[in-house]
């Protein structure tokens, strides 16, 4: 009896350093991933701009660790400003529901007064696209978690532009008053007429941000006329003024997204029978979402229904669906119904082109 009981202690014993063992085993685990998840890389870096230059994601383009944050802040000389090419080797983590929470490259523009981010892209659809700052400092930002992926992530290109102002456009769409010498000591003024609508409209589409349309327009009182758009007035502030940012709507940033939005594929719901010209059938589902070209192409212009956004590139997929065929029957009052599963070939548009007759604006 006593010897039973002995090993009965001793069976309950194992048993508790057992799971005891367990326990910490798993606590040890989970300290180790904690530790993992909060053991962030953080370095920041000032680059002089005073050429051209790159920065990359370390290891481009073998895949770039997981767990840092850096961050590079690129400064140019006074009057001058940056711009930023991306090189087409662009790779980092999917976005989550269109927004880029884990893996992203963000390019803030910094000025004296506030802070501008121009954009935050992860992913590998679309190289980003290109930027050129609005002053002398640009930050570029650079995050990855714990999660590893194979990717490339991204390099970035900088250069110098130069910032002094253009000469006076014999096209400027002010009027100008030149004096001219006439007879009896008088010079009556002589006005150039100014552009009109159609001109003006055709001269704006060929820039492709504010500043250089201003410095186009108006290049003794560009920076002026810049200033009064994105500050607030006390006789007109429109609904797209943010009082938190303390500035209005990126315009440069809309008209980007309207140039590489226009003529894109999109999602359409087609009819099967109108699809695939089956006037004797009827197909389940009825309708199926396939990718097809759309978009406006020639915005602006005189001649916009001559342009067409066409497929530039297509491609078959193939879909199975439920064919029903009435087939005559020998009894004139049915006809019996004869269901099948058959495959179908839908087109979808991988790229679209602008096809016009003439360029179309931007």
């Amino acid at each position: 009896m006593r010897a039973r009981a002995l090993f009965a202690t001793l069976s309950v014993l194992v048993s508790v350093r057992e799971v005891l063992g367990a326990q910490d085993a798993s606590l040890r685990a989970l300290r180790a991933s904690n530790s993992r998840r909060d053991d962030l890389y953080r370095k920041e870096e000032t680059v002089a701009v005073s050429t051209g230059g790159h920065i990359q994601s370390p290891r481009y383009p073998g895949g770039y660790p997981r767990n840092v944050l850096l961050s590079w802040k690129l400064v140019s000389p006074l009057n001058t400003r940056i711009q930023l090419d991306f090189d087409s080797h662009f790779g980092l983590e999917e976005p989550e529901n269109d927004v880029c929470r884990y893996d992203f490259v963000e390019v803030e523009d910094i000025s004296e007064s506030s802070t501008a981010i121009r954009g935050r892209w992860c992913g590998q659809k679309e190289v980003p696209p290109r930027i050129t700052s609005k002053s002398h400092t640009v930050k570029v930002t650079f995050k990855s978690d714990d999660y590893f992926v194979v990717k490339p992530g991204f390099k970035l290109y900088y250069s110098l532009v130069d910032d002094s102002p253009p000469p006076p456009s014999e096209t400027n769409w002010e009027a100008v008053t030149i004096p001219v010498s006439g007879p009896a000591g008088l010079s009556p003024p002589m006005t150039d007429a100014p552009l009109t609508a159609a001109a003006l409209d055709e001269t704006i589409a060929a820039f492709d941000t504010v500043e250089e349309l201003l410095r186009h327009l108006n290049p003794e009182t560009w920076q002026e006329d810049l200033e009064s758009i994105y500050k607030e007035t006390g006789h007109y502030r429109p609904r797209t003024f943010h009082h938190d940012r303390k500035h209005k709507i990126d315009l440069d940033r809309l008209n980007e997204d309207v140039k590489r939005y226009s003529c894109t594929p999109r999602n359409f719901s087609v009819n099967l029978r109108e699809e695939l010209r089956a006037t004797n059938a009827v197909f389940f589902p009825r309708c199926l979402l396939v990718q097809r070209c759309g978009g406006n192409c020639g915005c602006g212009t005189d001649d916009w229904h001559s342009c067409t956004c066409s497929a530039g590139k297509t491609s078959d997929k193939l879909y199975e669906v439920l064919k029903f065929s009435p087939e005559p029957s020998t009894s004139r009052r049915r006809s019996r119904a004869r269901w099948v599963l058959e495959e179908i070939h839908l087109q979808h548009h991988e790229r679209c082109d602008c096809i016009c007759h003439s360029r179309p604006p931007r």
